[in-house]
Order: C-alpha cells, then sequence, then structure tokens
C-alpha cells in the first residue's frame, strides 16, 4: 500500500515522538510498503527528499499549509494518508484525506488527546479528527476506551515499542554506572530515579512527599534525569536536600550509564500514554514502580513484571514504594527476567508494525 505519512516533530532522533514515528515509518518500508513522508517543522530547516522523506521549512508550514496541499496532491490522492500525532499532522490528514475521498489514519500518543481535548481554544481540533478519520489508533486501551465514547467509526489500541537488542547493558556501562553511584554520595542507600521532561503530569509532587512526609530519605536517594521546572527544583532542593541527584537532559546514547545506576525507576504520572522511558527500563531489567495511569496496567502486571500504585494515592505509592524497596533476591531477579519478557515479546518494533498494519489492511484497504 501507497501511506502518505505526515508528522509534526522536531528533525529524527530529537525526541520520543519524533523517534516513534521514524521506526513506524521504517518498519512499514521494511514490510513493502511505499511510505512518503510530510514532516511538518516549527523551525527553518533545508527542503529536502531522500529515500521518501520530506522536511518542510518553517515558513511553509507555519504560513502557507494550503500550498503543502497543492504541492503534495498528487502523492496524497494515491496514497492513504496517516498523520502521526493529533495535532497539525492528525488534522492535515484527516481534511486532505476528505478533499482527496481518500482513506485515513491518525495515531494517538498522549498529550495529543488528554492536553488537546480539555483546551478550550484547540479542542475543536480533537473532535474534527475523530469525525473524521476512517481510523484512530490509541497508545493505551484506556485512551481507546475514551475515544471511543466519542466516535462511532474504529478505534485500534496501537502501542508504543522499543527494540530490546538496543537496550542491554555493556560492561563499561556498568563500571560507569557505579562510579556515578559513588559520586551521588548515596552510602547504601538505594537509587530511585524518574526520566524525561519532568512536567507537573509526570509526578513529581508524590516523589516530593515520599521523601519527606514518608520519610524515604533515610533508605533511598531521588535522581532526576532530564527537564525540571526551576519552581521544582527549588522545592526538591529544599524538602530533599543531599538525597537528591539531578542530571541535565541527555541524548539517548548516553541514557544506559543513568538507567544502570538505577534500582528503581519510578513513574507516578497523573495521565501519560506509553512513554519510551517505561519500555526501555524494563528492557534492561529495571525495576518500575508506576502508576495506573495510561498505558501503565497494559505493559504492568502487578508484583509479576512491575509494580503499580492507585494513581495520586501519594500513600499507596508509599506503600508500593516499600514492597518495591524490600523484594528478597530471588524475587527481585524473578521481576526484571519477567519485564524483559514482556518487552521482547510483546513491546517489540515487529509486534507494533504487524498491529498498525493489521488494521490498515482490515478497515482502510
Amino acid at each position: 500500500m501507497d501511506i502518505f505519512w505526515i508528522t509534526a516533530n522536531h528533525p529524527p532522533d530529537t525526541g520520543g515522538m519524533a523517534r516513534s514515528s521514524e521506526r513506524i515509518v521504517n518498519g512499514l518500508r521494511d514490510r513493502g510498503h511505499a511510505v512518503t513522508v510530510l514532516h511538518l517543522s516549527e523551525n527553518d530547516y533545508p527542503e529536502a527528499a531522500d529515500n521518501g522523506l520530506v522536511v518542510t521549512s518553517g515558513s511553509r508550514y507555519q504560513s502557507e499549509p494550503e500550498r503543502l496541499f497543492w504541492h503534495y496532491r498528487d502523492a496524497m490522492a494515491k496514497s492513504m494518508i496517516a498523520g502521526f500525532g493529533g495535532n497539525h499532522a492528525g488534522y492535515y490528514a484527516v481534511i486532505w484525506a476528505r478533499w482527496l475521498k481518500t482513506k485515513s489514519l491518525v495515531l494517538y500518543r498522549g498529550n495529543d488527546f488528554d492536553r488537546i481535548i480539555h483546551d478550550l481554544k484547540r479542542g475543536w481540533i480533537t473532535h474534527a479528527i475523530l469525525d473524521n478519520a476512517d481510523l484512530v489508533g490509541a497508545v493505551s486501551t484506556e485512551m481507546a476506551s475514551r475515544i471511543r465514547t466519542l466516535r462511532e467509526k474504529p478505534v485500534l489500541y496501537t502501542p508504543n515499542s522499543v527494540e530490546p537488542a538496543e537496550w542491554t547493558l555493556l560492561k563499561t556501562d556498568i563500571v560507569k554506572s557505579e562510579k556515578f553511584r559513588d559520586s551521588m554520595g548515596r552510602g547504601e542507600k538505594s537509587v530511585i530515579a524518574m526520566f524525561g521532561d519532568l512536567k507537573s503530569k509526570k509526578g513529581l509532587d508524590i516523589a516530593l512527599a515520599l521523601f519527606t512526609t514518608y520519610e524515604f530519605r533515610e533508605r533511598a536517594m531521588l535522581l532526576t534525569v532530564g527537564t525540571i521546572s526551576d519552581m521544582m527544583s527549588e522545592r526538591l532542593a529544599a524538602g530533599l536536600g543531599n538525597s537528591w541527584f539531578h542530571v541535565p537532559f541527555q541524548k539517548r546514547e548516553a541514557m544506559a550509564l543513568y538507567y544502570a545506576a538505577s534500582d528503581i525507576v519510578f513513574l507516578p504520572s497523573f495521565y501519560d500514554g506509553m512513554p519510551n522511558v517505561l519500555l526501555e527500563a524494563m528492557a534492561l531489567g529495571k525495576i518500575i514502580v508506576a502508576s495506573r495511569a495510561g498505558a501503565f496496567p497494559d505493559v504492568i502486571r502487578d508484583g509479576e513484571n512491575g509494580f503499580l500504585f492507585r494513581t495520586g494515592d501519594m500513600a499507596d505509592a508509599a506503600r508500593t514504594m516499600n514492597r518495591a524497596l524490600n523484594m528478597k533476591e530471588t524475587a527481585r531477579a524473578a521481576m526484571i527476567e519477567s519485564a524483559r519478557k514482556t518487552i521482547a515479546e510483546d513491546f517489540n518494533p515487529r509486534k507494533e508494525i504487524e498491529i498498525i498494519e493489521k488494521g490498515i489492511a482490515e478497515y482502510l484497504a
């Protein structure tokens, strides 16, 4: 099948959405589909056409989207049009597909549904997509169920994935991680880590409560790797003191060191999609303590391959974290093996592409 793929991200390999888009496109091409990518960017990048990849400049994207339609009209008319994300990409995909009387697919990944649907100025974008898309994909079963209440057309659960072979620890990673752990001044304390763009939805308030109200400072340190607001940094510094260690945003290739330095990866989100951090950490054999938000229950079986607590419940988060910290070595090893097996069997790129490809064949062919 010919697919015209629209994505509105930064250039490839600069973020989770961009990497996911690139992975799916490459997977579809590997399975024989002809995929042309229209890459919308808010910044000015030179236009290029290489192996079906088209990168637009910011000026065209911002001020002349109609020019894009007319420029790529013939290519789109012969294809199924896919929008990666419920933002500009999804909106353009469904509108242009309607005009050209072709089929459309929009894949929702997280914030593009939860935040936009509640935005009184932009919520109409979500409704326009849900009303017009022939097929909608959602990255969690919980999100898929909510979307089904807003449309009668098909909704497909399309989970995220990682390549397990890319997330293995080398001996050098382990050696470096031990040196890093020593540099934190942790002593005998366990390391509880949080990764990514740590906005308020990611639950830093719950992490702060664990270390202050529930006194986890006596037995653990909090490691944050990514971006944090100045206000939250001040609160963490005041509340945790030397029980908090922060590392600024790191590129993907540097992340293994910090995963390796962690004993537990903490994901206390109030709402979420299926973040790469969850899948990457499980592939590396990290113990996960997560809320029941978003796709976490789709991946984690409580007590078997990780731990889950009630979303937003600080007391339940504290009880669950205690379960993780108090694990015996044999139980810990079994959970690590189960986590790795879950990712390898159920959340690998081959499985992700098969689900999307089957959905296209069943509903759009």
